[in-house]
């Protein structure tokens, strides 16, 4: 009995640290949208640029700035800060200084914030090939609307689709982001897409053949329909980044 309490002891201990470290290494952005008054753009895009360079350059704090450019949003800003954890969180820029420049300075320009959330990356449903991990200039988003409880069915078709990615040996980046917060009731999980050039949609899509190749004839159709019974809907959206407005870039 002594050495069974000794081994479940033992086996919680590394437990409870590879469960530490897990989520010492998890990656984690602050998104806030921001909706910039028309007549405001220049004197945003400057104090925007100063606040980031000043109090958000690099770290778990350095923040980038992207413009929704297509979907129904297009034309707002999203201020991203991270990857961090809620552990940074703690010792995030919130001193007087930080405050007013934010409130003072940025601020003005806004006519008013759309959302505030954080959203988490899924090392296990993600794919990216650049050792660098170099931050793309631009992103293909679709977010899901999962049904009740289907959060574990969307994982194992994700599972699918990254190991396609990974034995295709793809050169664009695919990164899977779940919401932490029910700020948007239609928003529970993004497949994030990284790309460089717009001629980047006119490739041609051969991912079914691929699909069929790496998971069984047939997989393609019987992918599909595991997918319409898990979702309620998707939306698409592409954003930009803008280097000036934000912080280091590297």
């Amino acid at each position: 009995m002594k050495r069974l309490s000794i081994l479940f002891l033992a086996l919680a201990a590394l437990t409870a640290t590879s469960s530490a470290q897990e989520k010492e290494n998890y990656m984690m952005f602050e998104n806030t949208r921001l909706v910039v008054k028309t007549d405001k753009y220049k004197e945003f895009g400057d104090a925007v640029s100063k606040h980031n360079k000043k109090y958000h350059a690099e770290g778990p704090f350095h923040a980038n700035v992207w413009l929704v450019s297509v979907g129904a949003n297009a034309g707002q800003f999203v201020w991203s800060m991270g990857p961090a954890t809620y552990t940074d969180l703690d010792s995030r820029p919130n001193g007087k200084d930080h405050t007013e420049d934010w409130t003072q300075n940025v601020m003005p320009n806004v006519k008013h914030v759309v959302e505030t959330n954080f959203w988490k990356n899924d090392k296990k449903l993600s794919y990216n090939p650049d050792p660098e991990n170099r931050v793309s200039s631009k992103l293909s988003i679709r977010v899901f609307d999962l049904n009740d409880w289907q959060g574990y069915r969307f994982k194992e078709l994700m599972q699918k689709v990254v190991k396609v990615y990974n034995e295709k040996k793809y050169d664009w980046t695919l990164n899977t982001y779940w919401s932490e917060f029910d700020v948007n009731t239609d928003e529970d999980v993004a497949v994030v897409w990284g790309f460089e050039k717009w001629a980047w949609f006119d490739k041609d899509p051969q991912f079914k053949k691929d699909f069929e190749e790496v998971n069984g004839e047939g997989s393609w159709e019987n992918f599909m329909e595991e997918l319409r019974g898990t979702i309620r809907g998707t939306k698409d959206e592409v954003w930009e980044l803008i280097p000036e407005m934000s912080g280091t870039v590297e």
